[in-house]
């Protein structure tokens, strides 16, 4: 235990145990508070966009390989329609052309989301970087 200048006693900062410690415990030594909120709220937004960024891409990868299926079935019906010249097999054809292009449509908006939320992942990071040279002094290699 240690002693404040105002004369009451506080308990010691203890260490992290494990990977899940590591997130509640930040040191505070000579760290201004604001400095020290704004780097906890960049540190949190940037878990919560992690997560986003998760879900995209399983996401992203199921519709690759659905626009994958529906490129093959697209191309068998294409098949289907100019060896038979029916009017069945062009609506067969059209309208796995048309759910392709939904899908490759999704994808194209999945892979676009994904590299927004990367956009931002980075611009945090040089905004947390800003924050932890600022915190710093001069001299300090940790």
């Amino acid at each position: 235990m240690s002693v404040r200048e105002d004369g009451r006693t506080r308990e010691p900062e203890t260490p992290p145990a494990g990977p899940a410690d590591l997130k509640k415990f930040r040191p505070t030594t000579g760290v201004t508070t604001p400095s020290l909120r704004s780097a906890n709220r960049v540190h949190e937004r940037l878990l919560r966009l992690q997560e986003q960024l998760k879900r995209v891409r399983a996401t992203e990868r199921v519709l690759a390989e659905q626009v994958a299926h529906l490129d093959e079935v697209a191309a068998d019906a294409e098949t289907r329609k100019l060896v038979s010249q029916t009017p069945l097999a062009d609506r067969e054809w059209r309208e796995a052309r048309t759910d392709r292009d939904r899908h490759r449509a999704l994808l194209d908006d999945a892979r676009r989301e994904s590299d927004e939320l990367l956009a931002e992942r980075d611009r945090l990071l040089e905004q947390l970087q800003e924050l932890d040279t600022t915190r710093r002094p001069e001299g300090s290699d940790q």
